[in-house]
């Protein structure tokens, strides 16, 4: 509550005085288009969040006054368009923004594409094609249920074994972040295992977390919707060994365009997480653009660092749960980055 208190206060003062544009120009935003990242579009928050990681969700509704607030302010454009822009070297004389969603829940066809449509704005869908037309949960949707139901409890004999920090108290989704951006996934794998064992989750409780069909992907890259690579299991780069990030880059990229008809140019890294390794592997797998979650940026290969702004549910809001358009500008123009900095060390990403 107080931390929500003083960072709304921070954002009317810098937004009124706009010094939310200069903070975010130090950050090396200012001269780059907005784009934005979201991951499941929900019809209800509060009821998806029972059972579902908060910081992916995001409600039709808020979507729509994310979507209405950046249209005022910037123009639209797809990132097939964008990286043409990009490409060309040329600078970018008016604001423009285009719209992501990563992982490729179902949920966007169902409830962000008829948004989109109906306010002819373009976006692009990022695909962890391991998924596509299948019933299986995603590894971390999995994980995060079963960490909620074990609470505050000891954490599982996997981690006690490489040197974490104390984990115990830590939130679900706190606990979550620590997993996923630090262990490979055999190593989750192990310990989904071992939470499973103790108490088995119930598949009705993830239906509604399914992934996108290969005919809604059709159907969606008909309606002019692009469609890239979140590679094929949403390992997190910096976490596993050259073989298996050049496995997941190529045939994620290859079974999307095998069965889409269309080169897969678009690239984004799960979690928004990089380094050196993983950006020449990404260029070494044929991607044109890669987008991540910081403002970081290799100077060898920056059109596979392009930087986007992450958002959710309550991402935007003030002390009293209301929308701001104060704190979304901070957001947009990355404002707090100063402050919170980056979780990931990118030492000679070049």
């Amino acid at each position: 509550m107080i931390r929500n208190l003083l960072k709304a206060g921070a954002a009317r003062v810098l937004t009124g005085t706009r010094m939310d544009r200069v903070l975010g120009s130090l950050t090396g935003s200012g001269h780059l288009p907005l784009i934005l990242g979201y991951h499941r579009v929900v019809e209800k928050y509060s009821e998806s969040v029972r059972t579902a990681v908060p910081s992916l969700l995001i409600s039709i509704r808020m979507l729509e006054r994310h979507l209405d607030w950046v249209g005022q302010r910037y123009q639209f454009v797809d990132l097939d368009d964008l990286g043409t822009r990009l490409e060309s070297g040329e600078p970018i004389q008016r604001p423009l923004a285009a719209v992501t969603f990563d992982d490729g829940y179902s949920d966007f066809y169902h409830h962000a594409a008829p948004l989109l449509r109906r306010k002819g704005i373009p976006a692009t869908v990022f695909v962890v094609t391991d998924f596509v037309g299948t019933n299986e949960p995603q590894m971390h949707d999995v994980l995060y249920l079963l960490l909620v139901r074990r609470g505050a409890e000891a954490v599982p004999t996997p981690l006690s074994v490489r040197g974490f920090p104390n984990l115990k108290g830590m939130t679900p989704y706190r606990l979550l972040r620590v997993l996923i951006e630090t262990l490979s996934v055999s190593a989750l794998k192990e310990i989904i295992r071992v939470l499973q064992a103790e108490a088995p989750i119930d598949k009705r409780e993830l239906e509604s977390i399914r992934s996108l069909n290969w005919e809604e992907l059709k159907r969606a890259r008909g309606e002019g919707f692009v469609i890239g690579s979140h590679t094929k299991s949403h390992i997190v780069m910096t976490n596993e060994a050259p073989p298996c990030i050049e496995k997941e880059l190529l045939e994620s990229r290859y079974a999307l365009e095998n069965r889409l008809g269309k080169p897969i140019r678009h690239f984004a890294y799960p979690s928004g997480l990089f380094n050196a390794m993983s950006v020449k592997a990404v260029a070494a797998a044929g991607y044109r653009f890669g987008y991540t979650g910081c403002s970081h940026r290799s100077t060898v290969h920056p059109l596979l660092t392009v930087p986007r702004t992450v958002l959710w549910e309550n991402s935007s809001l003030d002390s009293r749960n209301a929308f701001s358009a104060s704190v979304l500008s901070c957001q947009v123009h990355r404002a707090f980055d100063l402050v919170s900095g980056c979780r990931e060390r990118h030492d000679a990403v070049n």
